[in-house]
């Protein structure tokens, strides 16, 4: 027994990773993007919507200079796709970049408006001003 232990080299350290190491690697970082590619998702959406808003706000102070000037409300369709401004016509309103949004406003019996802004990829964004609650389906 003493022979065996001098004839065999001594054991080296390891160098690198185990294999079962590397597949607990991967599968905590597997978690970790399926928690992070949701979240990043619902991110970029509410950068969209606020962008949308940013949009319906600054088209509020028009509206406003709008029913100053007449007693109600103006309406109309802005649509760069297709060419239609008559909303920029009507009060004066341009979107600050062509972003391709379709901006469609009615006018409720003088006393709100709502628009519908439809963005290219089919999202949709509805409120009612000047109080700016969610539109009621």
């Amino acid at each position: 027994m003493l022979e065996d232990r001098i004839a065999r080299p001594p054991r080296q350290a390891r160098a690198g990773f185990s294999l079962l190491e590397l597949l607990i690697a991967l599968a905590i970082m597997a978690v970790l993007v399926g928690v992070a590619v949701p979240a990043y998702r619902n991110y970029i959406d509410t950068a969209r919507n606020a962008a949308l808003l940013k949009q319906m706000t600054a088209m509020s102070v028009f509206q406003e200079d709008f029913k100053l000037r007449t007693g109600s409300y103006g309406a109309g369709v802005h649509d760069p796709n297709a060419g239609i401004a008559t909303l920029s016509a009507v009060i004066g309103w341009q979107p600050s970049g062509s972003d391709g949004v379709v901006y469609r406003v009615t006018a409720n019996a003088g006393e709100s408006w709502t628009v519908t802004a439809t963005a290219r990829d089919g999202r949709e964004l509805c409120r009612v001003l000047p109080a700016g609650t969610p539109c009621t389906p």
